[in-house]
């Protein structure tokens, strides 16, 4: 019985958590786009540059976070496997190409 409670809980919990990670998801990610659009039309240059480069790991992070909450909200499927497979597969290439982008690509020099 105990067990039960445990998982009622453990996925209450996660759908919360995928609920915040939702919401906050879209602020971020619309903050970012917002900025990449003031970069690219040169305004409001030093702020907007600054929040646009800040921006980028988390707004890919919440995305894993929301990612991963999900596939184990759906592990009890038949298809669990694959999907977590997928996930993970996914979740190692995005965040690999945004630590080169970051990392490795130099800045433009304006």
């Amino acid at each position: 019985m105990e067990a039960t409670e445990n998982t009622f809980k453990s996925n209450d919990s996660l759908r919360t958590l995928r609920q915040v990670s939702l919401v906050f998801f879209f602020i971020i990610g619309l903050s970012h786009i917002l900025t990449g659009l003031l970069v690219s039309n040169n305004l409001l240059l030093p702020l907007s540059n600054t929040i646009n480069r800040i921006l980028d790991i988390p707004f890919a992070l919440l995305g894993v976070i929301y990612g991963l909450s999900q596939g184990r909200i759906a592990s009890n499927s038949p298809n669990r496997k694959y999907y977590l497979i997928l996930i993970s597969v996914i979740t190692i290439l995005v965040l690999g190409l945004l630590l080169y982008i970051n990392l490795l690509i130099p800045d433009k020099i304006t």
